[in-house]
C-alpha cells in the first residue's frame, strides 16, 4: 500500500508533449490523476494536440537550452523523453539541426535530470538505428547500422542513457 501511495504522488515530465506519442502518454497519466508537466518547443509538435490536457502544466521551451531542461526537471520523479526532430529527410538536409535537437537536447535533459534527482528517464529510441536491414520484424538483439543523421542521433541518445545509468546511477529505460 505504501508503494501505491508513493507511486500516485509521482510527478511526471513528458518531453515532446505536443507530439502524438507525448500527448498520448500525458493523457493517460492525467486520466490516472497523476501530476504531469509537459515541455515542447512546438517545432514539430502542435499546440492543438494540447487540447484536453489543461490539467497538465505546460512549458514551451527548447531542450537544447540547459535552463529549459532545469526548469522542466525541477520536482520531477519520472521523465518520458519523447522529444526529437523525427525525420530522416530533414536530418539529411540539416544534420547539425538534428544533432542539436536530438543529441544536445538529450544530453541537456540527462544532466538536468541527474541534478534534479529524477529517479527514471524513459527514452524513445528508434528502429531507424537498424538502418536498411531487410530482416522483419526488427529485433533488439540486431546490431545497429544507422545510415542517416537522425538514426545516429537517436542511437547516440541510447548510449547517453546507458552512460548516465552506469556513471551517475540514473535509472534509464530505452524503448526502441
Amino acid at each position: 500500500m505504501r508503494w501505491q501511495k508513493e507511486f500516485n504522488l509521482a510527478r511526471y515530465l513528458i518531453t515532446g508533449a505536443a507530439g502524438f506519442i507525448g500527448r498520448s502518454i500525458a493523457a493517460a497519466l492525467l486520466a490516472r490523476g497523476e501530476s504531469v508537466r509537459g515541455v515542447d518547443s512546438l517545432i514539430t509538435g502542435k499546440r492543438e494536440n494540447l487540447a484536453g490536457l489543461e490539467a497538465m502544466e505546460f512549458l514551451q521551451g527548447d531542450l537544447a537550452d540547459p535552463e529549459t531542461c532545469q526548469k522542466a526537471c525541477a520536482g520531477v520523479e519520472i521523465v518520458f523523453h519523447e522529444a526529437a526532430l523525427a525525420s530522416v529527410p530533414r536530418s539529411v538536409a540539416d544534420p547539425i539541426g538534428t544533432n542539436v535537437n536530438c543529441v544536445d537536447a538529450t544530453l541537456n535533459l540527462l544532466v538536468a535530470a541527474r541534478d534534479a534527482g529524477v529517479r527514471r528517464v524513459v527514452y524513445a529510441g528508434s528502429s531507424s538505428a537498424y538502418g536498411d536491414t531487410p530482416t522483419l520484424p526488427k529485433r533488439e538483439d540486431m546490431v545497429p547500422k544507422p545510415i542517416s543523421p537522425y538514426a545516429v542521433a537517436k542511437l547516440a541518445g541510447e548510449h547517453y542513457m546507458q552512460a548516465f545509468a552506469r556513471v551517475y546511477g540514473l535509472e534509464t529505460v530505452v524503448l526502441r
